[in-house]
């Protein structure tokens, strides 16, 4: 079993203090919870795992979870610390398992259910900067890579599941971006990666137009290699 940091109680207070901002704030605006059975269920395996030596954390939601990155990349350090359906509220309160291993290295995607669940761009930026200093101050050799939102492709998702539009995760990545410039970690550009020429997600790298084939997560996979990210 590993060790719990004193960083989640840390973490804790972050969750507590953002959420009774946010439901101080707006009530009815948008929704911010994150605790859910398989939010629980998930988190509480990892934190069953042991922590190992130079680990490779892939870290965010579904576009994570479903990612087999250990086999993708061909490297037994990796670890897949994806949950579907996380919000920057979520990966900020468990951070303290993220990093309990001191990770060599923290590839983050986090944003677009943010998007989907209207939580004000600001407040996700103030999440995004929390992250990054927890990652500074507990584990300052981690080395943090931060992705892009990727696209969707806006005419085969399903509306009743997911209401965000391509133009306000352009608007987040480029948000989130400066803020990598501003604290000098890397900033990978997915979105046009796996864009079209109008933006869209192809087909061929969507079945739902937000969640990725294995056609997608090769090409992605193998542009990290490409730029040595990993």
């Amino acid at each position: 079993m590993k060790i719990h940091l004193s960083l989640m109680a840390c973490g804790i207070v972050f969750s507590t203090l953002c959420n009774a901002q946010v439901h101080d704030t707006a009530k009815a605006a948008f929704d911010s919870t994150y605790h859910n059975y398989l939010y629980d269920s998930r988190l509480a395996y990892f934190k069953g795992l042991p922590d190992t030596k130079d680990e490779i954390i892939f870290l965010g939601n579904s576009i994570t979870h479903w990612g087999d990155w250990a086999e993708l990349t061909g490297n037994s350090h990796v670890r897949n610390r994806g949950i579907a359906g996380d919000i920057s509220y979520g990966i900020l309160a468990r951070m303290d398992e993220v990093l309990s291993s001191k990770p060599a290295k923290i590839f983050l995607m986090i944003g677009v259910n943010d998007i989907g669940r209207k939580i004000p761009l600001e407040l996700t930026l103030q999440n995004y900067r929390r992250i990054l200093a927890m990652v500074k101050s507990v584990s300052p050799h981690t080395r943090l890579y931060i992705q892009s939102v990727l696209p969707i492709n806006e005419s085969i998702i399903n509306r009743d599941y997911y209401t965000g539009t391509n133009a306000e995760i352009r608007t987040m990545n480029a948000a989130v971006k400066a803020l990598a410039v501003e604290q000098q970690i890397t900033f990978i550009n997915l979105y046009d990666l796996l864009a079209d020429k109008d933006g869209q997600m192809p087909a061929a790298y969507t079945y739902d137009g937000i969640h990725l084939t294995a056609a997608a997560y090769i090409r992605w996979t193998n542009y990290l290699r490409q730029q040595r990210y990993l």
